[in-house]
């Protein structure tokens, strides 16, 4: 082999190699702005996250149309590159033998189809983009930088695989290797290069290879400069993602520690390391924003803007950081260095997210489900209001009558605390201020105690265990909101004081097993209760009701007609407790019943607007809730079935909005299950 020509390789593939490793090394640096986070706990439960999410793409495949062709050019790609290993030994130390591959033609089959099944697939993210325009994929005009350079990874790429088929097409024709014959892209390559001279042949195959190696030098060089390093990056974040329970990943504020001086997230370096390596991480394939319920409803919030958002940021504030670093020392302008100061000391809310986009989320976490590289979008948001209430008392006004009736009267709804009990007053409920021995608590909940139309849910309830023969208490005026509303508007300080007021109730009666019509309850008593010492075994009212099923401790009726019925999944059962089954375990036991799905269902299910705390803050523009109830008259059902009292709330008066009345009525579980037994 020529020395120049070793050299001059060398030098390309090292000067690839350089700049990404040094664009990996830029991201990674800006990760550092961030605080400590310990993400190595765990390591054999995140290697088995890489090993399915990452490796097995399960996130991506849920989605048919984009999985397909992600599995296309992921696997495809990334098997190729032996092939492409192969093909640059081979080249620059011809007579190499490299053991399994060498002269194999099953090799050279198998690589031959996995490099056309990645640019099919390639070509077909292309087709996607710019001929079907997948509106998740926001795709703009071309020409705008942003197309520029997806058309340059896009063409980089295709054109990077095809020259290895053509120089590999010259080079068994040269050599008439029977074993790259059989492949049938480099087969073909090489019957139609048969005849050729040597010389030309020679000639075609070295122009092909520097085609390629320049493609391959300059897609590494390319790694730098794009905005796209999820290929990198997204492995990472699925490694060290969180691996608390979602309903727990709001962190607690330690309010005794008199060195904290900054309440939740007010600048980037308030967030953790993990949390800003969520933006390069990030795909921009729009899945979060396309089953977003702000986003979809018109509002300002998008998840996938967010982080969008965050990653210009981060980019812009570690370079800014270099720059006034490099200012200093060097003695430039003190204009300069100031400019870069004040560009590093914005706030988040508002210049870089607008509060709007703050306060739309619902906290449904449907973007968190749906994300390939699980990013973690919902508890910036909290964090972002912990810092606008706390720090800046900045928060809708409805948010402050809501604030106070929890901190006067332990709830929302600002009914005198000391009634909370009242709904009970006629069903024989015992007290555990009287007797405390009971197997169960109920925990009522806000909306069960003083909401009219959630007070028949908990009735219908209470029925039920007295059916089946449970011995439960109720705390009545002992209860407390659980502090779900409060700590998702940001007021932890207030969550807090609710929280371990019921804590101390709860552990001095020795609770142990609680059992709540509301997930929401759900949630917070059994992730996040925890947090401060309150450790409880916590069921949803559903569950519950279909264990007593299962154990045969109900008996139904027989049913004298058909219904058909549409079941709604609230986000805090399903996405934040992944109970989906237990509820259409029990309406496929009701006598009578014909469950017809909604399109959103389960994992896609779409929230109803109440959550994140929106019960009790005003909506401007296409409701969320009316939505929903569209999407459930579509199955033309008689009945829709909730599991929650925000959604059974909103649901009825998402009806009552498309004047639905005589023909679809909403019910809670409990209260179809206590009408149809014996």
């Amino acid at each position: 082999m020529s020395p120049i020509r070793f050299i001059l390789f060398i030098a390309l593939i090292a000067f690839g190699l350089f700049n990404m490793v040094k664009g990996i090394q830029e991201r990674l640096n800006a990760t550092y702005l961030g605080k400590k986070d310990d993400r190595m706990d765990n390591i054999g439960e995140r290697l088995k996250g890489l090993l399915i999410y990452a490796l097995g793409q399960r996130k991506v495949v849920q989605e048919a149309d984009g999985g397909i062709m992600h599995i296309m050019i992921f696997f495809g790609s990334s098997l190729f590159g032996l092939r492409i290993l192969e093909f640059i030994l081979s080249s620059l130390i011809p007579g190499i033998f490299i053991p399994f591959i060498s002269d194999n033609a099953i090799f050279y089959l198998l690589t031959d189809i996995l490099g056309l099944i990645a640019i099919v697939g390639i070509l077909y993210s292309g087709w996607r983009r710019w001929v079907q325009k997948v509106e998740r994929l926001e795709p703009e005009a071309f020409g705008t930088p942003a197309e520029n350079l997806i058309l340059a990874m896009v063409s980089g790429l295709t054109l990077m695989i095809a020259s290895v088929f053509v120089a590999s097409g010259f080079k068994a024709a040269l050599t008439q290797d029977p074993a790259s014959s059989v492949a049938p892209i480099t087969g073909f390559f090489a019957n139609s290069f048969n005849g050729l001279p040597k010389g030309d042949l020679e000639i075609g195959f070295e122009v092909f290879f520097w085609v390629h190696v320049v493609f391959l030098s300059g897609f590494m060089v390319f790694f730098r400069y794009s905005p796209h390093v999820h290929p990198v990056f997204a492995p990472l974040n699925i490694f060290f993602r969180t691996l608390k329970p979602r309903g727990g990943m709001i962190e607690p504020i330690n309010f005794e520690d008199e060195s904290i001086e900054q309440y939740g997230v007010a600048k980037l370096e308030d967030f953790n390391w993990k949390q800003i390596m969520d933006a390069y991480a990030c795909a921009e394939c729009g899945r979060c924003q396309a089953n977003c319920p702000a986003y979809l409803s018109g509002k300002h919030l998008s998840p996938k803007h967010l982080i969008h958002k965050l990653r210009l940021h981060v980019d812009e504030k570690a370079k800014m950081l270099g720059s006034a670093l490099g200012n200093h020392s060097s003695g430039l302008a003190a204009e300069e260095t100031a400019a870069s100061s004040e560009a590093l000391e914005q706030n988040l809310v508002p210049d870089i997210f607008s509060a709007e986009e703050i306060w739309d989320c619902t906290n449904c976490a449907s973007c968190m489900e749906q994300c390939p590289v699980l990013n973690e979008h919902v508890p910036k948001i909290n964090q972002m209001r912990q810092n606008l209430v706390l720090m800046e008392s900045d928060f809708p006004a409805e948010a402050q009558l809501a604030f106070t009736n929890m901190e006067r009267n332990y709830n929302p709804w600002g009914v005198g605390w000391n009634s909370r009990g009242e709904w009970a007053k006629d069903l024989d409920i015992k007290l555990l201020s009287d007797d405390s021995n009971v197997d169960v608590v109920y925990f009522t909940g806000c909306a069960g105690a003083f909401d009219d139309r959630s007070q028949k849910v908990a009735t219908a309830f209470v029925k039920i265990m007295k059916a089946a023969g449970v011995n439960f208490g109720i705390l009545g005026p002992e209860e407390k909101c659980c502090g779900d509303s409060a700590r998702r508007l940001g007021n932890e300080y207030l969550a807090q004081e609710l929280i371990n007021s019921n804590i101390e109730t709860l552990n001095n009666y020795g609770v142990k097993k609680i059992v709540t019509t509301c997930p929401h309850c759900l949630t917070v008593l059994k992730d996040e209760y925890p947090q401060f010492g309150g450790n409880y075994e916590v069921l949803h009212h559903t569950q519950f009701i279909n264990q007593l099923i299962q154990a045969g401790k109900l008996k139904f009726k027989q049913a004298d007609s058909m219904k058909k019925i549409t079941y709604h999944d609230s986000c805090f059962l399903g996405r934040y407790q992944d109970e989906y089954e237990a509820p259409r375990q029990i309406i496929n036991r009701l006598p009578g019943i014909n469950l017809v799905e909604m399109t959103r269902n389960k994992t896609k299910g779409f929230c109803c607007g109440a959550g994140g705390g929106r019960m009790w803050l005003e909506e401007h523009g296409t409701r969320i809730n009316v939505m929903r109830t569209e999407q459930a008259l579509e199955t033309n059902a008689e009945i829709i079935a909730t599991n929650c009292p925000f959604c059974l709330t909103m649901i009825e008066d998402g009806v009552k909005d498309k004047e639905a009345t005589e023909k679809v009525k909403a019910f809670d579980l409990a209260e179809l299950v206590e009408r149809n037994l014996q």
